[in-house]
C-alpha cells in the first residue's frame, strides 16, 4: 500500500483513525507511567546497589533496615524534589546514573558513592516532611504538586501526614524522639543544618557512640551554660527514663520495672560512660548478676526485636488499608486516631533503644497493645467495608 493510498483511507475513516490514535496515545502513556513506577522501586535501584550492610553499593539494603523504610518512605521520596517536575528531574538524572554504571570503573563508582554531596538531600527537603512550616512553604512554591502522585512524597501535606506517621514537628519545639532535643534552638543559635548531625542517616548512619560524642564535645565547650552534661542523663534521655519508670505509653497501664523498683541508677549499668563507653556490655551485667542473667537479657531483647519487626510490617499493611479507605471516601477518623496511638506506642519502644532492657515487661505490654490496636483496625475494616 502506497503512502497516498493510506492517506486517502485515513481521510475516509477519519473518526476511526482519531479514536485509534487516542487509544494508542493512552496505551503508550499507561505503559510509560508503569515503566516510570517500576524503575523507581528500590528493587530496581538494587540492580546497581546490590551489596548488603552499610556504605557504598549497599544503599538499598541499608535503607531497608532504616526507620524510613519502616514508615514506607522510598528512594525517590528523598532523592527527588516534590511535585511532578521534581519527580521527572530525578528520573532524568537517573539516566545519567545508568550511563555512569556502564562507563565508570568499579573504583570510580566507589569513590563517588563514598563521598556524596551534603546537598544530595537538601535541608528543606528533610523539613518538607518533618515540619509544618517548610511543608506549607514548599507546597505553595511548587506548581502542580497535586497534579499527579507518582510517589508518597507528592501526597505529603502536613500536619495530617506528619501526625499519621507519628513524627513530631521538629520546628515547633523540643522533640521527644530518642532524646529530648530542641532543633530550632540549635539551628538558629549555632546555625546547624540537618546534615551536620544526620548526614548518612539512612545509608551510613553514625553509631550512637558517635552521636553521643558529638553532643558531649559541643556541650563541654559551653560548660557553665544550661547545656546538659554527662551526669544530666534524664535531661536528654526522657524516653529511656519513661521506659525505666514504666510510664508514657498511651492507653497502657503504668508498670514500674525492676531496675526502678530497686533503685538501679543509670551509671550503675552504664558504668563506663565517663570513659566514652556509653552502652553497657555483658560484663557490666555480671558485675551484679551471675552469668546466667545475660541469657535472660538476650531473651528479653530478642523477643522485643522480633515483635518490633513484626509490627513494622503490620503497620504498613494497616496504613495502606486506611489510605485505600480514604480514597474510597470512607469515614476513617476514629481508625486513624487509633492508628496514631498505636504508632506512638510502637515508636516509644523503638526510640528507647534498649529493646526491653530498661523495663522488659512494660516494653512487651506496650507492643502487645500495639498489635491489638493494629488488628482491631484491620478487623473493623473487613467487617464494615
Amino acid at each position: 500500500m502506497s503512502l497516498s493510498t493510506l492517506w486517502a483511507w485515513c481521510k475516509r475513516h477519519l473518526l476511526l483513525v482519531t479514536f485509534l490514535s487516542i487509544g494508542l496515545i493512552f496505551v503508550f502513556a499507561v505503559i510509560n507511567v508503569q515503566i516510570l513506577h517500576m524503575t523507581s522501586e528500590p528493587e530496581f535501584c538494587a540492580m546497581c546497589h546490590p551489596n548488603q550492610g552499610y556504605g557504598p553499593l549497599a544503599e538499598v539494603d541499608s535503607w531497608a533496615h532504616s526507620t524510613h523504610a519502616a514508615a514506607g518512605v522510598s528512594c525517590l521520596d528523598c532523592h527527588g524534589r516534590p511535585g511532578l517536575a521534581g519527580y521527572m528531574r530525578a528520573k532524568i538524572g537517573g539516566l545519567y546514573d545508568v550511563y555512569m554504571q556502564f562507563t565508570l570503573s568499579a573504583e570510580e563508582k566507589l569513590a563517588i558513592l563514598s563521598n556524596p554531596s551534603p546537598d544530595l538531600v537538601p535541608e528543606d527537603h528533610c523539613l518538607y516532611c518533618h515540619s509544618d512550616e517548610q511543608n506549607l512553604a514548599t507546597r505553595q512554591a511548587t506548581r502542580f504538586i497535586d497534579l499527579v502522585n507518582m510517589r508518597m512524597l507528592d501526597s505529603v501535606q502536613n500536619p495530617e501526614f506528619r501526625e499519621r506517621k507519628g513524627i513530631p514537628d521538629i520546628l515547633a519545639g523540643p522533640t521527644r524522639e530518642n532524646s529530648r532535643f530542641d532543633h530550632t534552638f540549635h539551628m538558629d543559635t549555632f546555625e546547624l543544618s540537618c546534615n551536620d548531625c544526620h548526614f548518612g542517616v539512612v545509608h551510613n548512619p553514625q553509631s550512637k557512640t558517635d552521636l553521643m560524642n558529638m553532643c558531649i564535645a559541643c556541650h563541654d565547650a559551653y560548660e557553665g551554660s544550661s547545656a546538659p552534661l554527662l551526669n544530666d542523663c534524664t535531661s536528654c534521655h526522657s524516653v529511656q527514663n519513661s521506659m525505666y519508670l514504666g510510664q508514657g505509653a498511651r492507653g497502657v497501664p503504668e508498670e514500674e520495672g525492676l531496675k526502678s523498683m530497686f533503685g538501679i541508677s543509670c551509671d550503675m549499668c552504664h558504668s563506663s560512660v565517663f570513659k566514652g563507653v556509653y552502652r553497657p556490655s555483658a560484663g557490666t551485667c555480671t558485675d551484679c548478676h551471675d552469668s546466667g542473667y545475660n541469657e535472660i537479657l538476650e531473651m528479653w531483647q530478642q523477643d522485643t526485636r522480633e515483635q518490633i519487626a513484626k509490627l513494622d510490617r503490620l503497620r504498613l499493611t494497616v496504613e495502606d488499608a486506611l489510605r485505600d479507605g480514604d480514597a474510597r471516601n470512607r469515614d476513617n477518623t476514629a481508625r486513624w486516631e487509633l492508628f496514631q496511638k498505636a504508632v506512638y506506642n510502637l515508636k516509644l519502644v523503638k526510640k528507647d533503644g534498649a529493646k526491653g532492657a530498661h523495663n522488659a515487661d512494660y516494653a512487651l505490654s506496650i507492643l502487645s497493645s500495639v498489635e491489638k490496636d493494629f488488628n482491631f483496625i484491620l478487623n473493623d475494616i473487613r467487617i464494615n467495608w
